[in-house]
């Protein structure tokens, strides 16, 4: 499996889960039939360690690039959920489910902008044509 891009880490920073990050959307797309998907971890521990993976397609040319992070993050929030021994979606924990979501989603966001920073390629700036000279009539 390739290197991830970077690490979104979780849950009091005891688990995390590697995103990907395409370089080429069109073939990402060809290839998986989809913009992106998370998949479990092979083996997991139930409260540390690797959970999970979130492969993305290049969200700079994404118009749905928001949608498609807050719908991976979700199905992760959901596996994780499910995975936790004796713990349901109910009004007691629903607060708690919502934060970390957000906190997932908000952690995403900052590491990607910090890793694509140095991978952002950027169009050469135009050159300013020069003014003419004009001449003072007297």
């Amino acid at each position: 499996m390739s290197k991830p891009a970077f690490r979104v880490y979780f849950n009091g920073n005891k688990q995390w889960v590697n995103i990907h990050v395409a370089q080429d959307p069109a073939s990402f797309k060809r290839k998986n039939q989809c913009h992106a998907y998370y998949i479990a971890a092979e083996t997991r521990k139930q409260r540390q360690g690797l959970f999970g993976y979130i492969y993305l397609s290049e969200l700079n040319f994404s118009p749905l690039a928001h949608e498609l992070v807050a719908h991976e993050v979700q199905h992760l929030i959901f596996d994780w959920v499910l995975t936790r021994k004796g713990m349901n979606l109910n009004e007691k924990n629903e607060e708690r489910i919502a934060t970390m979501t957000g906190e997932i989603t908000r952690r995403l966001w900052r590491k990607y902008e910090r890793w694509v920073k140095p991978h952002r390629k950027t169009a050469p700036r135009r050159q300013r044509r020069t003014p003419r000279k004009t001449r003072k009539v007297i």
